[in-house]
């Protein structure tokens, strides 16, 4: 049976964006109050409280908690406490649980952001009065909102809640410009959504075990002569809300899978194949096809946005959005492999002292 668009959104888990500095309106951003090693020394010994270092700074567990706290809050307040027992599917051999994943991504956006922060002199990145406000309103709402036992368990002070919101949102701006200078756009053509109404008339019934059964050529010729009396009706309407909503045709030829499908000229191709997508695609906003024969059955198409602009222009920021990030990591791998050769996930995170975040 062709049924629109498969696998389109993922809702079981959303995953940090390439930044945690969307969520700088929830003062809670980090990856700071570091202490950075200037002696030059190979060998230095880190604080009681290091999870890792990076740079030559030691992160501390403060620094960390701050940028874990608002994707816990997030993450609860979205899906519920029941998200951190839950086991993602990474690919076709392999789960992970959410916890992992989850501190994984907060350790990766601190680095993220570290570097971004290092390549501000080579962006010719500087704050403005504005951020600088900003910077100052965000750390005084975030502070008051610390209870004494957050303060006392992570070794929490004023300042480094201050550093944090300055350092991510100097990242911001660097990334800002990173972008601009990549020039990334999608044109509507590439990020077109097109909606139309399937008024479909099978030519078959299904068996209660699934199996497909072809109709009779009596049965067929019967829905075929109703097809071509439903497109009589769309252009000839004897009411023009008929012609605005052809559902009301669909309901009155008790058709169960007649209905609105927005989908790419790339899914139209797929699911109904050449011949109805170059159809389709002759079709202006508000006219319908010609009774069309598929191995399925008859349709007539009502064309209700060749491009949907609403839908258009989602698709259009999500594929923008992709190729940012593809275009980020690309760079950020690099700068990784450049500026800090011998720090690894695995190998440089104290996971005895991360363990004392709460995750769940």
């Amino acid at each position: 049976m062709l049924r629109g668009k498969s696998g389109r959104k993922n809702a079981y888990r959303r995953r940090l964006p390439i930044l945690l500095l969307v969520l700088l309106l929830i003062p809670a951003l980090a990856g700071c109050g570091s202490k950075t090693d200037t002696t030059g020394e190979t060998e230095v010994q880190k604080a009681e409280d290091t999870v890792f270092r990076f740079l030559g700074q030691d992160i501390s567990l403060g620094e960390v908690y701050l940028y874990a706290k608002p994707v816990i809050e997030d993450y609860d307040k979205t899906y519920g406490s029941e998200i951190w027992v839950m086991n993602v599917r990474l690919d076709e051999n392999k789960n992970q649980d959410m916890v992992t994943l989850t501190r994984r991504d907060v350790i990766e956006n601190i680095v993220k952001v570290k570097l971004l922060l290092k390549k501000a002199p080579d962006y010719g990145v500087s704050l403005s009065d504005e951020d600088k406000t900003t910077i100052e309103t965000e750390t005084e709402s975030f502070w008051k909102n610390l209870t004494d036992e957050q303060i006392d368990q992570m070794k929490l002070e004023r300042q480094m809640v201050h550093t944090c919101i300055e350092e991510n949102l100097m990242a911001k701006r660097v990334y800002e410009v990173m972008m601009s200078q990549a020039g990334i756009e999608v044109s509507d053509e590439v990020a077109r959504e097109t909606t139309f109404f399937d008024l479909y008339f099978p030519t078959y019934t299904e068996k209660s075990d699934g199996v497909l059964m072809p109709m009779s050529g009596e049965e067929k010729q019967e829905q075929y002569d109703k097809a071509v009396q439903a497109y009589n009706t769309l252009i000839n309407p004897a009411e023009d809300n008929v012609k605005k909503d052809p559902s009301l045709l669909a309901s009155y030829y008790n058709l169960k899978d007649a209905t609105y499908y927005t989908m790419t000229p790339n899914e139209i191709l797929t699911t109904y194949g050449k011949d109805v997508y170059d159809m389709l695609y002759t079709l202006e906003d508000g006219s319908c096809s010609l009774v069309t024969e598929t191995e399925y059955g008859y349709h007539v198409f009502y064309m209700k946005a060749l491009t949907d602009r609403d839908a258009t222009d989602k698709r259009k920021a999500r594929l923008e959005r992709e190729q940012r990030n593809e275009y980020f990591t690309r760079i950020y791998e690099g700068w990784l492999k450049e500026e800090d050769p011998n720090y690894h996930y695995e190998d440089s995170v104290d996971f005895e002292i991360y363990d004392r975040i709460p995750f769940q």
